[in-house]
């Protein structure tokens, strides 16, 4: 691997370097990245024909556009400051030394196809080819320093116009190491075996996902879209966003004190059977298993979004302080009848439930942190409004 040049992308505040390096050494590593990140090992669908011609111009010695990576922020020796001073042996040897941290941002199809070609190759037992490919020269491009959010948004205008990459698998990608570390106090699990969140503090990470994807989106529903225009979109408000904070634990922490604030008020507030007669089992039978489910948390995600490009709230950070000051209702007992009342009819009316729910909530969270509101931080009377505007939008 040989380091060509060195330049500062001042866009994401982080150095961009061109390695030279060849075909069996890139794939060496690229093994170490998806043993490390299960999410990156996710293949998207892509048309075999293009790939088939790829693995056929390799072969013939085919330059192919460079593969861009990402080393994120991880400690003092991948700060601007430090990492400038570096001559390039020590550069090379961080980034070896980090190579399971890695992050394909653009190239994955290809790096699936160059694999495929070594191990085709090795199945013929083709050493002729394999020994010629191997010894092949590609570009790589690594981001070093760089911030998560400024990973997405390298990650998003890299991919527009390619194979497609949904905007949450991406998310997936860039925030799987908080799996393996508490944040806060907060465990986010995987959906294996049958792991399900049982205590306060414990969220299923597909659903926390979703719900961020729904800030990033300004939408509740949960759709992969990889239309142009929406990534286009979708960079525009990360072009706003401060990129020197870690959105994704920003919204998890703020998320998780949502779920605190209630269940304290709440006191204890438990679901009786012989209190409310409705058609089915209950939306949740405690305030813990409502704010778990993943429509609540799409919905207060795009809500948030949304009062932010409305200019109700300058960012996601507003709603912390406000989040102490929601007011459920008294008696207790009352707001959560309501609230299961109107999912109940929701249910009952709803083409698709989910979605139907998810919309609800967006308007209840909207209802909710809006200051020109009557509902304003009244959780009562912003299931009363968000039920209004459910009917009027759907009826």
């Amino acid at each position: 691997m040989r380091l060509i040049n060195k330049l500062y992308d001042e866009k994401v505040k982080a150095f961009n370097l061109l390695f030279e390096i060849n075909l069996s050494e890139y794939i060496e590593n690229a093994e170490k990245i998806f043993k490390k990140n299960k999410f990156q090992r996710r293949r998207v669908k892509s048309s075999s024909t293009v790939y088939s011609l790829l693995k056929e111009d390799l072969l013939v010695g085919c330059i192919i556009p460079p593969i861009v990576l990402a080393l994120s922020k991880q400690d003092k020796d991948l700060t601007d400051e430090v990492f400038k001073s570096y001559d390039d042996e020590r550069i090379k040897k961080i980034i070896v030394e980090n190579t399971e941290n890695l992050i394909i941002l653009d190239g994955l199809q290809r790096t699936y196809t160059i694999k495929d070609l070594f191990s085709e190759l090795k199945n013929k037992n083709d050493e002729t080819n394999l020994e010629k490919i191997s010894k092949h020269l590609i570009r790589i491009e690594i981001y070093v320093g760089i911030d998560k959010l400024g990973i997405l948004y390298r990650m998003l205008t890299l991919n527009t116009g390619q194979t497609p990459m949904s905007l949450r698998h991406q998310i997936e990608i860039l925030y799987s190491d908080y799996l393996e570390n508490d944040i806060e106090g907060i465990k986010l699990l995987l959906e294996v075996e049958d792991t399900v969140p049982k205590k306060i503090g414990e969220y299923k990470f597909k659903d926390i996902i979703e719900g961020f994807n729904s800030y990033i989106d300004r939408d509740y529903l949960t759709i992969d879209r990889n239309d142009i225009l929406e990534n286009i979109k979708t960079l525009e408000k990360l072009s706003k966003e401060k990129q020197d904070r870690d959105l994704f634990k920003d919204y998890l922490v703020l998320y998780h004190k949502l779920v605190q604030t209630i269940i304290e008020k709440s006191k204890g507030w438990e679901y009786n059977n012989d209190e409310l007669s409705l058609s089915g089992q209950p939306f949740g039978k405690n305030a813990y298993k409502i704010l778990t489910k993943s429509q609540v948390m799409t919905g207060f995600g795009s809500a948030i979004g949304k009062l932010v490009d409305f200019g109700a709230i300058n960012s996601l950070y507003d709603i912390n302080d406000l989040i102490e000051k929601i007011i459920i209702g008294e008696p207790i007992n009352n707001t959560y009848k309501n609230l299961l009342l109107k999912l109940d009819e929701i249910r009952t009316i709803a083409k698709k439930i989910g979605n139907d729910q998810r919309m609800f909530f967006h308007f209840l969270f909207r209802e909710l942190f809006n200051k020109k509101g009557d509902a304003y931080l009244n959780l009562n009377q912003a299931i009363d409004e968000a039920f209004s505007i459910y009917i009027s939008r759907t009826q």
